[in-house]
């Protein structure tokens, strides 16, 4: 796949960054059918009834948001139906009309469930990475890959919203179609050319994406995407990554530095360390010990402290019998490979290299 290149000016517009808010605006007009306004940003989301919601302009007075709203669907025409991909329901005089979806966004549904298995975590990893490739094959740029626009199914499956991005020509490589929308911050991929847009700055969106996943909250969390933009672009540049010891940090350190070339292979990584967790979930479920979504709880550290005293309480006994000899080699033996499953999984917790561990 052919990347287009990121200092190509895609556009003459101002790019727009609006601050997503929950409060009413007094003067803010609401379109003819929308029962509730469940979000506001460059274009709020109102709700229709229990199916479908309108996806209209902030601004009624900026033709620009009009036009981006028209892109959008014109977008998820030339994606087409996908069962990760929001539902296309038809334009409308007042903007596009979506299916809507009641379980909410995933950031909302991690920040209000903080103890969601590890497992679950790894799998909407892969969903969204997957999702990200086919609407890479596509020749579609997303530009706003975050959490806030990954919406939940009914069965808690991701869904990929918000598609005001750009489609690049498959025999030029030029822009056809851009919504003008851009990464915030925190998933912005530094470069001279604010304009530019490629698969990789939607690979370094996906980074961040996978890191608030993994980790629950924001990379950054101290400083705000809008006020503190400067700093947390300064940071990005000077390589000044938070601590990598966290599960995926490798591969979400790999998007920030702009090493992967496509969606599909940060995807089989994402499956190595699905699979390293699986063996070391088997391993500790053979020793009733259950497997923490973070870094091992206490009951498991308790659990170790024991083990380690049966260890040295043995080692420190001299057999007489040499069949009882070798019957407390084979409990240290045991013990010692119980302990050693316990840390392999913290290894796996804190970096896909548990792969070499188990």
């Amino acid at each position: 796949m052919n990347i287009p290149n990121q200092n190509l000016p895609l556009t003459n517009h101002v790019l727009r960054q609006v601050r997503r808010r929950s409060y009413e605006d007094p003067n803010e007009r609401i379109p003819p059918g929308v029962e509730e306004v469940i979000s506001r940003g460059s274009c709020h989301i109102g709700r229709l009834n229990d199916e479908t919601v309108l996806k209209y302009a902030s601004d009624f007075n900026d033709p620009n948001y009009l036009m981006s709203i028209k892109i959008e669907y014109r977008i998820l025409q030339i994606l087409g139906p996908h069962p990760r991909i929001i539902e296309n329901k038809g334009l409308a005089e007042d903007g596009l009309i979506l299916k809507y979806y009641p379980n909410g966004t995933l950031r909302d549904y991690i920040k209000n469930h903080p103890y969601e298995t590890l497992t679950r975590r790894l799998e909407w990893c892969k969903q969204i990475v997957d999702t990200l490739s086919f609407v890479h094959s596509k020749r579609v740029i997303h530009c706003d890959i975050c959490l806030h626009n990954v919406l939940l199914d009914d069965n808690f499956d991701i869904i990929l919203a918000d598609f005001q991005g750009l489609v690049i020509s498959r025999e030029t490589g030029l822009t056809m179609l851009d919504g003008l929308t851009r990464e915030c911050a925190k998933s912005y991929m530094p470069r001279e050319n604010i304009w530019s847009a490629s698969y990789r700055t939607d690979l370094f969106a996906l980074g961040s994406a996978i890191y608030h996943l993994i980790n629950g909250h924001e990379v950054f969390p101290e400083l705000d995407s809008f006020d503190d933009e400067k700093i947390i672009s300064a940071r990005f540049i000077d390589v000044e990554y938070p601590t990598n010891d966290y599960v995926a940090g490798n591969i979400v350190e790999k998007c920030w530095r702009g090493e992967y070339s496509s969606a599909a292979e940060i995807s089989i990584d994402i499956a190595e360390i699905r699979a390293a967790v699986r063996v070391v979930d088997g391993m500790l479920k053979e020793i009733d010990v259950d497997a923490p979504i973070g870094k091992v709880d206490e009951e498991i550290k308790e659990e170790g402290e024991e083990y380690e005293e049966e260890l040295e309480e043995e080692e420190g006994e001299e057999y007489e019998d040499e069949e009882d000899g070798e019957y407390e080699d084979d409990e240290d033996m045991e013990v010692s490979m119980r302990l050693k499953c316990l840390q392999g999984y913290q290894v796996c917790l804190f970096s896909m290299e548990l792969a070499h561990y188990v």
